[in-house]
């Protein structure tokens, strides 16, 4: 198995950094382990999509971006998960990984086919309606089910009262579901 995960916070050693960390180290615990590769998109150069569609000529045709997503399209390919973990930012997720969903328009939707995708989020308020993470979830989920990809967890923690780095209940929970990436 291989697993492609998105770190879409500005910060790479924060809240969203340490939940995303402890999934993968309960993925990289299984037998056989899988292959995990991690993209901090904050440390990428990668444009707006343009909307100029010249993706979309043909399943030959590639993104005219010349950026990193070059490379990060390999990735995406090869991946049989992904992982996305963004911190909730202005109801909604954050502008790294929007800008990475929207340039996902140049892959060839075939191979996005019946890949699976895991979504773990993290805020700053006491309760996920009003910090607005059911509209990350749903995009997320209609985005899937759009390309066929299969929405297999969502985890998302409130750091609101106490920092990931000192929830022990939310990385055990990260951790085991990181475990159980398996069954599905």
């Amino acid at each position: 198995m291989n697993i492609l995960s998105i770190l879409a916070s500005p910060r790479n050693k924060g809240n969203t950094a340490i939940l995303l960390k402890e999934y993968l180290k309960g993925a990289e615990d299984l037998n056989p382990s899988p292959q995990v590769e991690t993209i901090f998109l904050q440390s990428k150069n990668i444009q707006y999509c343009r909307g100029c569609n010249a993706c979309q000529k043909s399943s030959k045709s590639p993104c005219v971006i010349k950026d990193d997503m070059q490379n990060i399209y390999k990735s995406v390919e090869k991946a049989d998960v992904l992982v996305f973990a963004t911190p909730v930012y202005v109801f909604n997720m954050s502008g790294q990984l929007k800008t990475f969903l929207d340039r996902l328009h140049a892959v060839d939707y075939n191979t996005l086919l019946n890949k699976k995708v895991v979504l773990l989020t993290t805020y700053g308020d006491s309760n996920e309606l009003n910090a607005g993470v059911p509209n990350i979830t749903q995009s997320i989920a209609m985005l899937s089910q759009y390309l066929g990809m299969k929405f297999i967890q969502n985890f998302n923690v409130s750091t609101y009262e106490v920092e990931v780095s000192k929830n022990e209940q939310s990385k055990q929970t990260a951790y085991r579901l990181g475990t159980e990436i398996i069954k599905y």
